[in-house]
């Protein structure tokens, strides 16, 4: 059982399997225990899995992690429980790592109805998330 809950806006840096650790943030909840988290990638000129839906500057509000020009990868969306968030959480990594500016969030969660790459099952939560708020 995992020892916290997620909230919307939470930021985790996880080890998805990937070559690196790859930062997710909760953008809604998916179902009584589930929440769907986007990942944030960093932006690489002319690379193919650059998604122009939702870019991240560094400064401002922007969590300190964010030090190039980023987006959301709304293509590798997921939707995960605190259990299997506390199974992928990157060694020695605060949990949650840090907590998204309100007004960042909601941008996201604004521009994620319009990507072309989030799976639509995702979108509805986040539809029905935003409506409720």
């Amino acid at each position: 059982m995992a020892s916290f809950s997620i909230e919307v806006g939470d930021i985790f840096l996880l080890d998805t399997g990937a070559e690196k650790y790859h930062w997710y943030v909760a953008i809604a909840p998916f179902s009584e225990e589930e929440f769907v988290l986007v990942n944030i990638s960093t932006w690489y000129q002319d690379s193919e899995f650059n998604d122009g839906a939702c870019i991240l500057q560094p400064g401002g509000r922007m969590p300190r992690f964010i030090q190039r020009k980023s987006f959301i990868a709304y293509l590798y969306a997921r939707s995960y429980t605190a259990a299997q968030i506390t199974k992928l959480i990157a060694p020695s990594s605060p949990i949650p790592y840090d907590k998204l500016d309100p007004q960042i969030l909601r941008r996201i969660q604004k521009e994620s109805l319009k990507s072309k790459n989030l799976k639509k099952k995702y979108i509805q939560a986040i539809q029905k998330y935003l409506e409720s708020h």
